[in-house]
């Protein structure tokens, strides 16, 4: 088992190397791989029964190649389960980023992306099996776009029909436009849903969807009026549904280099594809309003507050917190009450260095909640972890981690993470 999801891994980090070492002149390889093992305990209805998960994952990045503008980005994650408690079964392997790109700030093309990769522009999410480009267009302005196939939710790399998933945008740019960074960005998604076999109970009819699942446009806006006062805002319209899907406003005050203030307004609509049949139901929106403040002491101590209020169809939530902390640790205090009932915990983290090559990690928290009913009963959550960080070299490093868990359905959960931790950098010149 261990040697096949090995194997994989080794396959493609090959598949990517050998070619680029092989042909390109120079080069710096920097990567980091890492093996976790993750046991749990749990308590079940006919006594207690374990599980245990091996993953693997593995970084690469291979770059300084024709005149530092070509680089090879490499990102896969694997876990297998052991023991005969669960179903072991085969590796699954997910290949989350494997991307060739060309970077060139002084030139038309300043970038490109050829590959699997993830979406973060804008309104674009999700990841592709495509091309991300970006033009620049004089020293204000840019101009990208993409294209290419949804990756399967497995992440499996497949050649499907074009219909059937895809994804495509674009984005324009202006870091100065009036004294303000500007994005306008687009996005169509198409992912054909599976066809109904047999007619509905009240339709008599067998249903069919359409592949086309969103089209979002948004508008990024970002303004640093003076020293002390910011402004970000942003706004994404679903154009098949025809709502704003979201609205953001955020305004930042710096009183000085000590006290900062935030006021926040959220406006959020559920993320919902248009040839889902969720579309037949009503869909509510809320809104959120939320002042924050941090202020810094002299040295490392911080202390930080926030008030928050959410409006919802027919009902409302209120919540505030404080927190003191420091480069070591934080403990703090949460409270919120309203729609879906009350919770009120108390939370502490630590992490502090017992020498230069050994840590210790702690964590805890307590919660009083009741659920729906403010008339119901109270019940009580209490979580926990210790563990210790050590780099035994410069480049390695091991973790092990115990967490702990106790509510009103579980007396008994424990679990234990063991991490090892490599990463490397080389480069070399033929």
């Amino acid at each position: 088992m261990l040697h096949s999801l090995c194997t994989k891994l080794s396959l493609i980090i090959g598949l990517l190397l050998v070619p680029l070492l092989s042909q390109v002149p120079a080069q710096s390889v920097n990567g980091r791989f890492t093996t976790s093992f993750y046991s749990l305990e749990r308590q079940t209805l006919s006594g207690s029964e374990t599980q245990s998960i091996l993953y693997q994952s593995a970084q690469l990045t291979i770059g300084q190649m024709a005149g530092n503008r070509l680089s090879a980005h490499f990102f896969g994650h694997g876990a297998q389960g052991l023991g005969d408690e669960i179903d072991s079964g085969e590796p699954v392997f997910r290949l989350y980023n494997s991307y060739l790109q060309w970077h060139d700030k002084k030139n038309l093309l300043q970038r490109i992306r050829l590959g699997r990769q993830r979406l973060y522009s804008g309104v674009a999410y999700g990841t592709i099996d495509g091309v991300d480009l970006t033009l620049r267009l004089g020293r204000r302005f840019k101009v990208g776009g993409f294209a290419g196939l949804l990756a399967l939710p497995g992440n499996d790399v497949d050649i499907a029909d074009w219909d059937d998933r895809h994804a495509l945008g674009l984005r324009v740019s202006a870091r100065d436009l009036l004294g303000t960074r500007v994005l306008v960005s687009f996005m169509q998604r198409n992912r054909r849903p599976l066809s109904y076999t047999s007619p509905g109970r009240f339709t008599q009819r067998i249903l069919s969807y359409q592949s086309l699942e969103q089209r979002l446009i948004g508008v990024d806006l970002q303004r640093q009026f003076s020293r002390r006062v910011g402004f970000y805002g942003r706004f994404d319209y679903d154009l098949e549904q025809e709502r704003l899907r979201r609205g953001q406003v955020e305004l930042k005050y710096s009183a000085n280099t000590r006290l900062e203030v935030a006021l926040e307004f959220f406006h959020r609509a559920p993320l919902l594809a248009a040839n889902s049949i969720f579309t037949v139901f009503e869909l509510n929106t809320t809104q959120d309003v939320a002042v924050r403040a941090n202020y810094r002491f002299t040295g490392n101590w911080f202390v930080n507050g926030n008030v928050g209020f959410s409006q919802y169809d027919g009902d409302e939530t209120v919540r505030f917190g404080a927190g003191l902390g420091s480069k070591y640790g934080s403990f703090g205090y949460n409270f919120r009450r309203g729609y879906g009932g009350q919770n009120s915990g108390a939370y502490a983290a630590l992490s502090y260095p017992l020498t230069q090559k050994l840590g210790v990690v702690a964590n805890t928290g307590l919660s009083r909640y009741r659920l729906f009913d403010e008339d119901a009963d109270s019940n009580t959550s209490l979580t926990g972890s210790v563990g210790i960080n050590y780099r035994f070299k410069q480049h390695c490093s091991f973790n092990v981690l115990g967490q702990g868990i106790r509510n009103r359905f579980l007396d008994n959960d424990f679990r234990v993470l063991v991490k090892a931790n490599y990463w490397f950098f080389a480069s070399q010149k033929k």
